[in-house]
């Protein structure tokens, strides 16, 4: 983020500290979105709460734009438009003033998390935020018939008793981590408490799945005690529900395929291949 968009994000946050609650939800586009959880859940956030865009973040120096690439339109045969990866910062303040969120929908970046991180955590202790929720999706050996598993990592051990609290079961995993599990970490040295809350989607779902966003979201609601109104998403879900069944019904191989994933998941046997 270039000095003078600092200062023009921070000058625009400059009231979030007078709240008596402060928090800051995150989603990221990429490698922690398996069924696009994440950017389903943020964007349904955003656009539940209508929360008001304050900023973006930099991009230039964090991606390696042969992996992550900008998006084109063009039109006519004219190039309209250039679009690069999204980092964009949203604020929700409740009507009484009590409680202020601030919401990033990012893309998680390819090189120079530490850099990356800092513009995030820096923004938080300059808002006086203490606590933070990470949003992500993994794929999972679990059919979609089933109520989706939705886990909880934390970066301080008195937060175990409060995701239990919410139903949440921990996450045990060791292998590879995403941005979620730096920032994480690097919050913790600021003390800042941080939640990553996984949603696991099937990992035989090739399409996006509002679903697990669904109760992804219903958790996060409860954690942040505000009501959103979930019925668009809802109505989404029969459709995408739909849509799954019917291609079940077409396919012997999915048919045997969901069996015994009901099976595994009914026998609680069920293991993501990755998770962080």
């Amino acid at each position: 983020m270039d000095k003078l968009m600092d200062e023009e994000i921070l000058k625009r946050l400059d009231h979030v500290k007078d709240f008596k609650t402060r928090l800051m939800v995150m989603g990221f586009f990429g490698w922690p979105d398996a069924g696009r959880v994440s950017s389903i859940s943020i964007e349904y956030l955003i656009s539940s709460l209508r929360a008001e865009k304050v900023g973006n973040l930099e991009t230039l120096g964090y991606y390696d734009l042969t992996s992550t690439r900008p998006l084109v339109t063009v039109s006519g045969g004219v190039l309209r438009d250039l679009r690069f990866p999204l980092n964009e910062l949203y604020l929700w303040t409740s009507e009484d003033r009590e409680k202020a969120i601030l919401i990033l929908m990012g893309s998680e970046p390819n090189i120079n998390w530490e850099k990356y991180t800092d513009q995030i955590l820096s923004i938080c202790d300059e808002c006086m935020i203490r606590r933070i929720y990470l949003i992500g999706g993994v794929l999972d050996l679990i059919p979609h018939t089933r109520k989706p598993k939705v886990r909880a990592v934390v970066n301080m051990e008195n937060l175990k008793q409060e995701i239990e609290a919410y139903g949440l079961k921990p996450i045990e995993y060791d292998g590879p981590a995403s941005i979620h599990s730096y920032i994480m970490s690097m919050a913790l040295r600021r003390g800042i408490e941080a939640i990553g809350i996984w949603g696991h989607s099937p990992s035989y779902i090739t399409i996006p799945n509002p679903k697990t966003a669904l109760y992804v979201l219903r958790t996060l609601s409860m954690m942040l005690d505000i009501k959103l109104d979930l019925r668009d998403l809802e109505k989404r879900v029969m459709e995408f529900e739909r849509e799954l069944n019917e291609a079940v019904e077409r396919s012997l191989e999915l048919q045997r395929l969901v069996r015994e994933l009901e099976r595994k998941y009914d026998e609680e046997l069920g293991t993501p291949p990755y998770i962080a």
